[in-house]
């Protein structure tokens, strides 16, 4: 069993703490999780594997986050009628069946004026704020309630830990209204799928990453933290919960999913996905190391799915 890769325990401390309180009376609580949509990998199979390793795109996640224009089911049809031999066939059917990303903006300086570093921050978060309340149907992308701030480049999605820094950075520039629909946000997705994935695309729900939720909600309110801590204690719980999962009657020296019990019986929590596929995102460089690497591909794929995020 690899322990190479295990989180403190004390990264959820602050989530243990609420986990053990009572419920606030009244508080609502979390609607049940819905079936998590199907990564495209899964719902284009053989034309997803063939637009990958054809590399009819320098990024694998680029064909991951295309919009299909039409059902899954009904764009394999004409991909097996159609039976595209080049790879110039090959793009041709690409672009008359799905919309391809376009490139994300935020790196452009906001003005051609000079001005302070901190000033050209503040007029970034705007450039890179996005609205998707709801999705293009069979897209990877999953909808949030308010806007969110993305990190930008081939990144155009919301992503768990790594919003945590920049929120920290939109406190600073005085955007709390931004902090707060991030939560709104990161809380809809606990009660919508039981967990907050690496990202917002179907290929991220399978895994997650350092839980950073208690820490945002600690963000809201510097003057009564704890009354930001009980308007989201359904979802803190619930996120507690989901890294917990299988800790009771754990054998020590054994792991289940993203609970480690250490020989002397310390309990860690680890990286680990659901998933032994390969990464959507990064699809052809797994599998191509898959090819090269004499490991077994399952047990490869689960340890790429938390090693990194994007190729080298």
């Amino acid at each position: 069993m690899n322990f190479a890769v295990c989180i403190g325990r004390g990264l959820l401390s602050a989530a243990l703490t609420l986990a053990l309180l009572p419920a606030a009376q009244g508080q609502s609580q979390p609607a049940a999780t819905v079936a998590a949509p199907q990564p495209p990998q899964a719902l284009f199979k053989n034309l997803f594997d063939a637009v990958q390793n054809a590399k009819l795109f320098p990024d694998s996640k680029t064909f991951a986050d295309a919009v299909p224009k039409s059902a899954p089911a009904t764009i394999l049809s004409r991909f097996d009628a159609a039976k595209p031999a080049s790879r110039e066939a090959l793009q041709t059917f690409v672009a008359e069946n799905f919309v391809l990303p376009a490139q994300v903006s935020g790196t452009e300086p906001p003005t051609a004026e000079p001005v302070s570093i901190t000033r050209h921050i503040d007029l970034l978060w705007d450039q890179l704020t996005r609205t998707t309340t709801s999705a293009p149907p069979y897209s990877s992308l999953l909808p949030l309630p308010e806007p969110y701030v993305v990190p930008g480049g081939r990144f155009r999605e919301l992503y768990y830990w790594d919003s945590y820094f920049t929120m920290l950075g939109l406190v600073e520039s005085g955007r709390h209204d931004l902090v707060e629909h991030m939560v709104r946000d990161f809380a809809s997705l606990i009660d919508t799928y039981g967990h907050v994935p690496n990202g917002t695309r179907s290929y991220y729900l399978s895994r997650s990453q350092p839980p950073f939720f208690y820490a945002m909600v600690g963000l809201l309110s510097s003057e009564d933290p704890a009354a930001s801590y009980s308007r989201y204690l359904p979802q803190l719980r619930r996120e507690y919960a989901f890294w917990m999962q299988g800790e009771k009657g754990l054998a020590r020296g054994t792991a289940h999913r993203r609970v480690v019990s250490l020989p002397d019986g310390a309990v860690l929590n680890r990286h680990w996905d659901d998933a032994d596929t390969p990464r959507d995102e990064s699809y052809r460089e797994d599998t191509a190391l898959a090819q090269s690497s004499g490991r077994i591909p399952k047990q490869l794929y689960r340890d790429l799915q938390h090693h990194r995020d994007h190729p080298d």
